[in-house]
């Protein structure tokens, strides 16, 4: 090939190549740009609820088993053979106080009465007969006096003179016989307490538990023959936290409840220990007449029997001018989530007391706030948001 054609093959591939960079020029410089289009943002829709200050009562709902404040397994004070044992000392049944449960056999204790009597009457008579004795021998002495100082006049008196007069007089013979009457009467009147406590009787009205004698039965004073418990109250000791116990309105009814049942009680006392386990304060409540029945067995509990749980529903002083929040929406550290204008806020409460599925704030909650009771996970403050009361847009979207 010539060197002519060789330069014309490189100007044809040179124009060529020309024509193609002006038409990429061309085409890029006339193609249409891209719009950067603006990024929509996505509102979360929530729901709320108003938050208003009011005035209410903590409650604290515990319970406890009921047991009884006067209980006794009863003794003899005297031993002996029963005699007698009354039809109703059965185990269940209520009796008054001072029914006859029981008898000792009383002829051996009467017979000491006797005896006691008989002691009393040769006492007084030791001593009637003393008393003459003494005032024979006052009127002899007072004789003898007499005639000695008509005989010698007046003579100083020694130490031993008041001692002589005494024994002359014999008031130690009568002082002695004054003792043994005295002791005489006492003897009496123990007898008489004895053949007394021959009878076994209730102590307090209430209920018997348990009968551990007979007909027969020889009992002595360390042998358990009733075992016994007073019915007019029963006692339920509740755990409280120490937090509410200050709160706690003792004048306040004590509602019990078992079951469908309820019935009213009163707080008797505050202990002034706390548990060891849990460190919870203690609270002793009273139940008055539990074993007895209302007309209207709706309102009231049809007997609280000993051992049995119940439970206890007490009432604190009201906490004024207050937000009572549920403590599902309360986060840990004692903060909420609200609403404010469209936005999510982190308000930070200030609680007057906290219980278990409530709890009362006094403050930390600002003018148009409302709770968040939708969960959204992990948010952000200032999030926008959109109530569930409010009319939905066309696309959710916000421009």
């Amino acid at each position: 090939m010539s060197k002519g054609n060789n330069i014309r093959y490189a100007s044809i591939l040179l124009a060529i190549l020309l024509i193609g960079i002006i038409v990429a020029v061309i085409i890029v410089k006339t193609a249409p740009k891209p719009q950067r289009a603006k990024e929509a943002k996505v509102v979360r829709l929530v729901e709320t609820i108003a938050l208003t200050r009011s005035t209410e009562s903590p409650q604290w709902v515990g319970g406890g088993e009921v047991s009884a404040p006067q209980r006794v397994t009863l003794e003899p004070q005297v031993s002996g053979r029963v005699d007698f044992i009354s039809p109703a000392s059965v185990p269940g049944s209520e009796l008054e106080k001072g029914a006859l449960l029981a008898r000792i056999e009383q002829r051996d204790y009467q017979l000491l009465v006797q005896q006691a009597k008989a002691a009393l009457i040769q006492a007084q008579s030791t001593l009637d007969l003393e008393r003459g004795e003494a005032s024979s021998a006052k009127l002899e002495y007072e004789l003898a006096v007499s005639q000695l100082n008509a005989q010698a006049g007046e003579s100083k008196s020694n130490s031993a003179s008041s001692i002589d007069t005494a024994l002359v007089l014999r008031e130690p013979q009568v002082a002695s016989a004054e003792a043994g009457l005295l002791t005489a009467q006492a003897e009496l009147e123990l007898m008489k307490l004895n053949l007394q406590r021959t009878q076994i009787k209730m102590p307090f009205k209430g209920q018997v538990i348990s009968r551990n004698a007979s007909v027969g039965s020889q009992v002595t004073t360390s042998d358990t023959v009733f075992d016994l418990v007073a019915t007019d109250e029963f006692w339920v000791q509740v755990k409280v936290s120490q937090q509410f116990l200050p709160l706690l309105d003792a004048n306040q009814s004590v509602m019990i409840k078992q079951g469908p049942y309820q019935r009213e009680a009163s707080v008797l006392r505050t202990l002034v220990d706390v548990d060891t386990k849990d460190r919870q304060a203690k609270v002793l409540i009273s139940i008055k007449d539990p074993l007895t029945r209302s007309e209207n067995p709706k309102d009231t509990l049809d007997r609280v029997l000993l051992g049995s749980y119940v439970e206890v529903m007490l009432l604190a002083k009201p906490i004024e001018n207050a937000f009572v929040i549920d403590n599902r929406y309360i986060k840990e550290g004692g903060f909420i989530w609200v609403v404010n204008d469209n936005k999510l806020y982190k308000r930070q409460l200030e609680m007057a007391y906290q219980g278990r599925l409530k709890s009362w704030a006094t403050s930390g909650v600002l003018e148009g706030d409302t709770l968040l009771t939708s969960n959204l996970g992990v948010v952000t403050e200032g999030t926008l948001v959109r109530l569930a009361t409010d009319a939905p847009s066309s696309n959710g979207k916000v421009n």
